[in-house]
């Protein structure tokens, strides 16, 4: 009993930081690696979300006291960076590098704020942060999850909502 109350908590987010309030955040990633944070922050200019760069990408090294850093090479081509499709006027599709099985809509919301929605499980809803549980003894260009929790609030109730993933082996 022991052991499966000590395995649950220690993948849970309790005491991971979370980012600076920031009005066009999209969403963040974290995982289960470190608290590093990869960061979505819509890129908004008179009114408009900007065409040639619609979404900001870049990680709060919390192991290095918060600082803020840009994506690598690696980690914006491969795992976090973000392609981005313009569809019409503030309406965008992405995807992650890492993985195209997950497509992302950005627009604007009646009230002029960003907004993303996913849908995951069957489930539309708004995305505010996603947590990846990577397996453990994988690393570099090899991780491989074990899950990926995506939290936000259904897109027609508004009800906070929590899906998770399981990626095929």
């Amino acid at each position: 009993m022991f052991l499966v109350i000590f395995s649950s908590r220690s993948y849970s987010q309790e005491a991971y930081p979370v980012p600076p309030f920031n009005k066009n955040r999209l969403f963040y990633i974290q995982h289960s690696n470190n608290h590093n944070t990869f960061v979505y922050d819509a890129v908004i200019k008179d009114s408009n979300i900007l065409d040639d760069k619609p979404v900001d990408v870049y990680r709060i090294a919390y192991t290095e006291g918060g600082k803020r850093t840009s994506l690598s090479v690696i980690q914006r081509k491969f795992a976090f960076g973000m392609k981005t499709r313009r569809l019409s006027a503030n309406v965008y599709e992405m995807q992650l590098a890492a993985s195209k099985k997950v497509t992302f809509y950005l627009n604007l919301v009646k009230s002029g704020v960003p907004k993303v929605y996913v849908t995951v499980n069957n489930r539309k809803m708004f995305l505010d942060r996603i947590f990846l549980k990577i397996k453990e003894g994988t690393s570099g260009l090899k991780v491989k999850l074990d899950y990926a929790l995506f939290y936000g609030a259904d897109f027609e109730t508004g009800q906070a909502i929590i899906e998770k993933t399981i990626p095929k082996q």
